[in-house]
Protein backbone atom coordinates (compact mmCIF):
# COMPACT_ATOMS: atom_id res chain seq x y z
CA UNK A 1 0.00 0.00 0.00
CA UNK A 2 1.13 3.54 -1.09
CA UNK A 3 0.31 6.57 1.27
CA UNK A 4 0.90 10.13 -0.75
CA UNK A 5 0.60 12.67 1.81
CA UNK A 6 -1.36 15.88 0.47
CA UNK A 7 -1.59 18.29 2.89
CA UNK A 8 0.65 18.08 6.31
CA UNK A 9 -0.69 20.65 9.29
CA UNK A 10 -1.02 21.17 12.89
CA UNK A 11 -4.48 20.09 12.38
CA UNK A 12 -5.06 19.12 9.12
CA UNK A 13 -3.41 16.26 7.77
CA UNK A 14 -4.71 15.02 4.05
CA UNK A 15 -3.74 12.06 2.20
CA UNK A 16 -4.07 9.55 -1.17
CA UNK A 17 -4.24 6.06 0.17
CA UNK A 18 -3.52 3.20 -2.76
CA UNK A 19 -5.79 0.88 -1.16
CA UNK A 20 -8.63 -0.34 -1.46
CA UNK A 21 -11.99 1.03 0.19
CA UNK A 22 -13.05 -1.48 2.68
CA UNK A 23 -9.59 -0.88 4.66
CA UNK A 24 -9.64 3.51 4.29
CA UNK A 25 -13.10 3.11 5.77
CA UNK A 26 -12.04 0.86 8.97
CA UNK A 27 -9.48 3.19 8.95
CA UNK A 28 -11.67 5.96 9.33
CA UNK A 29 -13.98 4.35 11.58
CA UNK A 30 -11.18 3.96 13.79
CA UNK A 31 -10.11 7.25 13.59
CA UNK A 32 -13.57 8.33 14.72
CA UNK A 33 -12.83 6.92 17.77
CA UNK A 34 -9.59 9.08 18.40
CA UNK A 35 -11.77 12.23 19.27
CA UNK A 36 -10.63 14.20 15.99
CA UNK A 37 -12.88 17.12 14.85
CA UNK A 38 -13.21 15.32 11.81
CA UNK A 39 -12.29 12.23 9.98
CA UNK A 40 -13.52 11.96 5.80
CA UNK A 41 -12.55 9.61 3.10
CA UNK A 42 -13.89 10.38 -0.35
CA UNK A 43 -13.47 8.17 -3.25
CA UNK A 44 -15.28 8.96 -6.89
CA UNK A 45 -15.01 5.39 -8.04
CA UNK A 46 -14.12 2.51 -5.97
CA UNK A 47 -12.36 1.00 -8.95
CA UNK A 48 -10.92 3.14 -10.98
CA UNK A 49 -10.32 5.98 -8.19
CA UNK A 50 -7.01 6.75 -5.24
CA UNK A 51 -9.00 7.26 -2.50
CA UNK A 52 -8.45 10.79 -0.10
CA UNK A 53 -8.18 10.42 3.89
CA UNK A 54 -8.81 13.86 5.70
CA UNK A 55 -8.54 14.19 9.40
CA UNK A 56 -8.83 17.21 11.56
CA UNK A 57 -8.22 18.04 15.12
CA UNK A 58 -5.40 18.23 17.54
CA UNK A 59 -3.24 16.34 16.48
CA UNK A 60 -4.33 13.94 13.02
CA UNK A 61 -0.95 12.33 12.65
CA UNK A 62 -0.95 10.46 15.81
CA UNK A 63 -4.89 9.96 15.46
CA UNK A 64 -3.88 7.69 11.81
CA UNK A 65 -1.19 6.17 13.90
CA UNK A 66 -3.52 4.84 17.16
CA UNK A 67 -6.40 3.97 14.46
CA UNK A 68 -3.85 1.91 12.21
CA UNK A 69 -2.52 0.50 15.87
CA UNK A 70 -6.13 -0.52 17.10
CA UNK A 71 -6.66 -2.38 13.45
CA UNK A 72 -3.47 -4.52 14.42
CA UNK A 73 -4.27 -5.24 17.77
CA UNK A 74 -8.04 -6.26 16.51
CA UNK A 75 -6.49 -8.19 13.39
CA UNK A 76 -4.04 -10.10 16.51
CA UNK A 77 -7.38 -10.71 18.18
CA UNK A 78 -9.34 -11.92 15.41
CA UNK A 79 -6.05 -14.63 14.72
CA UNK A 80 -5.98 -15.51 18.47
CA UNK A 81 -9.88 -16.42 17.84
CA UNK A 82 -9.68 -18.11 14.59
CA UNK A 83 -6.87 -20.22 15.69
CA UNK A 84 -8.36 -21.29 19.30
CA UNK A 85 -11.20 -21.94 17.36
CA UNK A 86 -9.86 -24.40 14.77
CA UNK A 87 -7.87 -26.65 17.38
Amino acid sequence: MKIDVIENEDEKLKMQVHTNLTLVNLLNDKIWKQRVDMSAYRCDDPYLSKLELLVRGKNPKKAVLDAAEEIIEDVKELRKQFEHAVK
